[in-house]
């Protein structure tokens, strides 16, 4: 491995003087101290005013979302009396009247007798 020993070009010198002067601004002094930490609680506030916003929204569609399952509750509560009803005694016979049917005569009932069967054990 061959080593090349030559001298830094003067474009060189200047750059590494300039990062070495570059060093002074990332010093904080008391101006810089004090606008980096209001930078700092301004996104803090940002941040902490973001999140209020989110909660809020939040807030609001769970609000509607519960005034939305009370109506479908009601809703339910209305069908299934309505099923109540159509399901009840009084409306089958009056629908079945509507339909045509009328109960039995005596002579039109007729019991069919089975003959022995085996017992059905569980």
């Amino acid at each position: 491995m061959a080593v090349r020993s030559e001298q830094i070009p003067a474009q060189v010198g200047r750059v590494q003087l300039r990062r070495i002067d570059l060093s002074r601004y990332l010093k904080l002094d008391g101006a810089r101290y004090m606008l980096l930490l209001a930078l700092i609680f301004c996104l803090l506030s940002l941040v902490t005013l973001v999140q209020t916003g989110l909660v809020a929204r939040m807030n609001y569609e769970l609000v509607e979302l519960r005034q939305q399952q009370v109506q479908l509750n009601r809703h339910y509560s209305h069908l299934h009396e309505q099923l109540a009803r159509a399901q009840s005694f009084e409306m089958r016979l009056k629908r079945a009247t509507e339909l045509g049917f009328r109960q039995p005569s005596p002579d039109q009932i007729r019991y069919v007798r089975i003959p022995d069967l085996p017992d059905i054990e569980e």
